[in-house]
């Protein structure tokens, strides 16, 4: 398969399950808003070692917040159920809390609940309440400079996490320009997140590696500074100087697909690209293959 002369691998991404949870931030005005939602969805580029993936979700033309106050969704990812809600607990609590302004609400509609403002409800020290706010079951939580409302509950979903594919580019300059462009075509889609910075990759890794302490490593195999005379195991294909990775993160295996064959689409219009791939593990990381050719046909 070719798409604008440019070889698609027969491969497949190796993605896995993540449970998530969007939850919807509003405050006095956009910069406490998007201010909190920055700083809510830090250092959370992969669960390596972040404990969860994060992000602002995309809105869609009639996204309205519950409070009528200016608004981000955001969308958490995580391993386990127990390690989304300590993500939660420990985001929310340090970031929302006690920030001005801000009040904290569930946006998903279905899914498995978690009684987020219930524990967050303990800083209260006895004196938070139930109450209703804009019609929904919430706790407020004193604080010095008035109330910190958070929904009572809020709802975990089914998420696929580590959608991916690979960019080897002819040289660092065109194969981030590309990069960009692919970006571009879905930063807007709502139902996925981009974890990492500008949605770019430029250190894929792989599970384990030389030193037992490390859960992963470098792709030497595909790294343009490490010659073919220090590791035999290189493969880098011929005229290729770099490789760039776009990881999805999304709210189903559709949104997944749909926005990789966007992406990738968008990739194969720039110049300078030999050839799309993926990364996947042998099956090691996660149970979710997400066939390029297949993907591509179905989405055309």
């Amino acid at each position: 398969m070719e798409i604008n002369g440019v070889p698609i691998e027969d491969t497949h991404a190796e993605a896995f399950a993540m449970p998530f949870s969007r939850l919807i931030v509003t405050g006095r005005n956009g910069k406490w808003t998007h201010d909190v939602s920055r700083l809510a969805t830090g250092c959370a580029t992969s669960i390596i070692a972040c404990g969860c993936e994060a992000g602002v979700e995309a809105h869609t033309p009639d996204f309205k917040t519950p409070d009528g106050r200016p608004g981000d969704r955001l969308l958490f990812f995580a391993r386990t159920a127990e390690d989304l809600h300590k993500e939660l607990i420990k985001r929310v609590g340090q970031v929302c809390l006690p920030a001005p302004t801000i009040q904290v609400f569930n946006g998903l509609d279905a899914g498995a609940p978690f009684a987020l403002g219930e524990k967050l409800g303990y800083f209260g020290n006895g004196f938070q309440r139930e109450e209703k706010h804009h019609g929904r079951d919430c706790i407020a939580i004193p604080c010095t400079a008035g109330d910190f409302v958070v929904e009572k509950s809020v709802n975990t979903g089914d998420g696929v996490g580590g959608a991916n594919f690979w960019i080897f580019a002819q040289s660092n300059k065109s194969g981030l320009r590309v990069a960009e462009k692919a970006v571009e075509a879905i930063a807007s889609m709502p139902g996925l997140i981009l974890p990492f910075a500008g949605g770019v990759v430029a250190a894929a890794s792989r599970l384990g590696g030389k030193y037992g302490f490390l859960t992963a490593s470098t792709q030497e195999d595909y790294c343009p500074t490490i010659p073919a005379a220090k590791n035999p195991n290189r493969k880098l294909p011929p005229k290729v100087e770099a490789v760039f990775e776009i990881v999805i993160d999304a709210v189903s295996r559709a949104v997944a697909e749909k926005a990789m064959a966007a992406s990738i689409r968008a990739a194969c219009g720039g110049g300078g690209v030999v050839k799309i791939g993926a990364a996947n593990f042998g099956g090691k990381l996660g149970s979710i293959n997400l066939p390029l050719h297949e993907i591509l046909t179905r989405h055309p």
